[in-house]
């Protein structure tokens, strides 16, 4: 079946309800939804270590991460309905949802050839009898900072940054693997929340079967867990890793700009501080020490951070393995850019110890270089630096080889001297 067929088939998508208890030490949350006709899906959430003292009126928080959840599950059908049984939700708070699945799940419709402009796509639902949530006003620990750690190269710069503004900072990590745990390792952070999150197991049997599947807004997701990760543990700033790479699309679509990396543009962080501040945490701070940042910037201060330098991992391929400790694959787009913007800072035996060969000398990797710099199809569906940057780091590259080019500088020079 085609998109407009699932579509036809299920109709109607429901976020049921939400529960949490506490278990021990941890906090287990699950989110129940459903998509008409019989399919049902639940989501469970472990947050490690708290305090019972520390959980006092999270229910909207609560709620609101389910909110994103539920997109995990909707896109197997991307039905037109969404009927939000668990709570309600003012028009502006329905405005502000459409925006983060119209923009957020962008890829999904361009890769599923799916009509997103057409009249009534989206129909949102509330249970208008359900009392609407009201802000927490709670005064949070300003001097507190919470880092979300992902392994890659960022987050080491954010923390880097905030050591030497003398912040107090703790992070969390979701899933943790290898590369986040050596991180969390070395920069010696005092508090560490960990996050286990399952999704239902049907999810994945279902895309095998044929149903939908894409690119959802992952930081949406991680912004809505950091806010509750904030109240419960008294974090009065969140500090994301956010570049200003983040606001450039990757190609059009019925006209509009599709971005990989909406969730971590300029655009969603001014939405979802506003948000924050009038429906969940008043006293909240969201911001990126990086937006100001250029991925050339950024890499030149990870440069000089070399004790992360053996550990850290930004290969989405390799998270997705089940040994998620492997490294990198050095066939994607995102092996190739940190590789190449690596590689005019760093010399080349260590890089070659960091990403276990020389990525320049694979052939096969020209077309993605080309797509990196502009030159072919369209910038990749990764996190990756501006056209314009790649350009620059590619330039770079070339200059400091000179002569006895590696087959991909080597092709690339040519195109850029055509």
């Amino acid at each position: 079946m085609n998109a407009g067929e699932i579509q036809k088939k299920h109709k109607e998508f429901v976020y049921k309800g939400f529960d949490y208890k506490t278990v021990g030490t941890d906090l287990k949350i699950w989110f129940n939804f459903s998509i008409n006709p019989d399919l049902k899906f639940t989501t469970e959430i472990i947050i490690k270590n708290i305090e019972k003292s520390e959980l006092k009126d999270i229910d909207n928080l609560v709620f609101h991460l389910g909110l994103i959840e539920m997109l995990n599950y909707w896109k197997l059908t991307c039905s037109p309905i969404i009927k939000i049984e668990a709570g309600n939700l003012d028009k502006q708070q329905i405005t502000f949802l459409k925006r983060i699945i119209i923009n957020g799940m962008g890829q999904y419709f361009y890769e599923n050839k799916i009509d997103f402009r057409k009249p009534k796509f989206l129909e949102i639902i509330v249970n208008k009898n359900k009392p609407q949530f009201k802000p927490l006003e709670k005064k949070l620990n300003n001097k507190r900072v919470l880092v979300p750690i992902g392994g890659g190269k960022d987050a080491p710069v954010t923390l880097k940054m905030l050591d030497k503004q003398k912040k107090n900072i703790g992070s969390f990590v979701l899933n943790a693997i290898k590369p986040q745990k050596d991180i969390i390792r070395i920069a010696r952070l005092k508090e560490n929340i960990f996050i286990e999150r399952k999704l239902d197991s049907k999810l994945f049997a279902l895309n095998k079967k044929g149903l939908l599947n894409g690119h959802v807004p992952f930081s949406a997701f991680l912004s809505f867990l950091s806010i509750l990760l904030a109240e419960i543990f008294d974090y009065g700033t969140i500090a994301f890793s956010w570049e200003k790479s983040a606001d450039e699309g990757n190609v059009k679509y019925q006209g509009k700009w599709i971005n990989h990396q909406w969730s971590k543009s300029s655009e969603f962080e001014k939405m979802m501080q506003n948000y924050a501040k009038k429906y969940l945490l008043k006293n909240i701070k969201i911001y990126s020490p990086l937006r100001k940042l250029s991925e050339i910037e950024i890499i030149k201060k990870f440069a000089g951070l070399k004790q992360y330098h053996p550990f850290f991992l930004s290969c989405n391929n390799a998270y997705k393995t089940k040994n998620a400790s492997k490294r990198w694959c050095g066939k994607c787009a995102k092996c190739l850019f940190v590789f190449s913007a690596l590689y005019a800072f760093v010399e080349k035996k260590d890089m070659i110890k960091i990403f276990g060969k020389n990525l320049f000398e694979d052939k096969k990797l020209v077309p993605l270089m080309e797509q990196l710099i502009g030159e072919k199809a369209f910038k990749p569906f990764e996190c990756v630096g501006t056209i314009s940057e790649s350009k620059k780091i590619i330039k770079s590259c070339i200059e400091k080889e000179r002569h006895n080019l590696p087959i991909v500088l080597k092709k690339i020079s040519e195109t850029i001297k055509r």
